[in-house]
């Protein structure tokens, strides 16, 4: 047999085709690798998507929720897919409620944790809300009432202190409606609840204690554990950070100097001092005394809550006393929240005050007072509930009288949120960390 030499294919170009199969090849399984990789991330991103909705529906639940529980919850939707799940947890953090949502998608876990307050609409809040105790209210000099105001019904009056008469056209800038022999119901019983926290917290294991120092920074995310510190001495907090899901409790007294950042922690103590000149925004819960220094600036949503002092019998003499069961707020202090005084026992009518503003301070926020509260040329931009105004001139207590202050719940944010009302909508005041 004869071979044609002249036909024979020569072995590279055998080669160069084996070359252009593999590279098809690999272009073709880069391509399949490609589209598949893309669609992986289309569905992890779907789940994201899906885990985050789910998040959202879990805080709307929470908003409905009535109740706090120790155990979380694994509610049953009808919209949720067969592998995702979702489990919610709602706790009290001081005066407020703390949100807690987990959603779970195959491996892909997204957790939101939430600060809840009352949200009140803007035409529904009330710049005052002044219990029936047969006492008319009184404006002097260059007060201003501006939004619904709930008053006794003897309603509203011009007054004078010490030759000063009112000066305004109006006596109030809104509509008033009469109420009732009491204040409006909160949605728990705080004294009883933040009575418990300041006689009895601390950390239940040494893994929950944070080391309280000079020069520190402590962090702690609310979707961890709550961590914390007691002490039975004075606690001093300077040139240090603190910030989360933090307690701090001390037996005799807290005090904050204008070096410490503080955030979002709860301070627990019978008496808590605030040193001037003082930033950030926390809740100091006390059931002897808290003082606020001058030009404090405490932002939202910070909580200044005093419980009567249960061991306090008769309403104190001494003048280094003058603070004993009273929230004082000095001279040029910014706060931006709400403020509280719960009465423990029968009210004694001494007209002793129990919340006081100094002049030029200023509250973006609302004031409850189950009391005698005082405010003195300042602001508060938001809503007042008490017992009883009072104005101490010359010597002389004057009941139910406001005396060149301005209260005007117009200048509230509707966003705000503060302390739980009974039968209130609540409102999503901060997003934590």
């Amino acid at each position: 047999m004869k071979i044609r030499w002249k036909e024979k294919i020569k072995s590279g170009a055998l080669q160069f085709t084996l070359f252009i199969s593999v590279l098809i090849a690999l272009l073709l399984a880069a391509i399949v690798l490609l589209a598949y990789t893309h669609r992986y991330f289309i569905e992890q991103s779907k789940a994201i998507v899906n885990n985050i909705q789910l998040s959202e529906t879990g805080i709307i639940m929470l908003q409905k929720h009535e109740t706090l529980s120790n155990d979380t919850l694994l509610p049953v939707l009808k919209d949720v897919r067969e592998d995702q799940s979702i489990k919610i947890h709602l706790s009290q953090w001081g005066i407020f409620e703390k949100g807690f949502v987990q959603t779970i998608h195959r491996k892909k876990v997204f957790t939101k944790c939430v600060l809840l307050g009352s949200g009140i609409n803007k035409e529904d809040r009330p710049s005052i809300y002044l219990t029936e105790n047969y006492n008319p209210l009184a404006v002097v000099g260059n007060t201003v009432v501006k939004g619904k105001a709930f008053l006794p019904q003897q309603g509203i009056r011009p007054g004078n202190i010490s030759g000063n008469s009112y000066y305004g056209s109006r006596l109030m800038y809104g509509i008033m409606d009469k109420s009732d022999n009491k204040l409006p119901e909160l949605k728990y019983d705080y004294k009883r609840k933040l009575r418990q926290l300041l006689k009895e917290y601390e950390p239940l294991n040494m893994q929950d204690y944070i080391p309280l120092g000079k020069k520190s920074i402590l962090t702690n995310s609310f979707k961890e554990a709550t961590k914390g510190y007691y002490s039975t001495s004075e606690v001093v907090l300077e040139n240090t950070t603190i910030r989360g899901n933090i307690i701090i409790r001390s037996s005799q007294k807290i005090i904050v100097r204008a070096t410490a950042n503080l955030g979002d922690i709860i301070l627990l103590a019978p008496e808590i001092i605030i040193d001037d000149g003082v930033s950030g925004n926390f809740q100091a819960i006390a059931d002897k005394s808290i003082r606020v220094g001058q030009h404090c600036r405490l932002s939202y949503p910070t909580a200044l809550v005093l419980l009567e002092n249960e061991n306090q019998v008769s309403p104190p003499s001494r003048q280094n006393d003058i603070y004993s069961n009273t929230i004082f707020i000095n001279k040029g202090a910014l706060v931006k929240g709400t403020i509280c005084y719960f009465d423990e026992v029968l009210q004694q009518r001494d007209f002793k005050p129990n919340i006081c503003f100094s002049e030029k301070s200023e509250l973006t926020g609302e004031i409850y007072c189950d009391g005698n509260l005082e405010l003195k040329d300042s602001s508060v931009f938001g809503t007042v509930y008490t017992n009883y105004f009072i104005s101490n001139e010359g010597g002389t207590v004057f009941v139910n009288h406001l005396y060149n202050c301005e209260i005007n719940s117009e200048k509230l944010p509707e966003a705000f949120g503060g302390i739980l009302f009974e039968r209130q909508n609540k409102n999503v005041m901060q997003w934590l960390y």
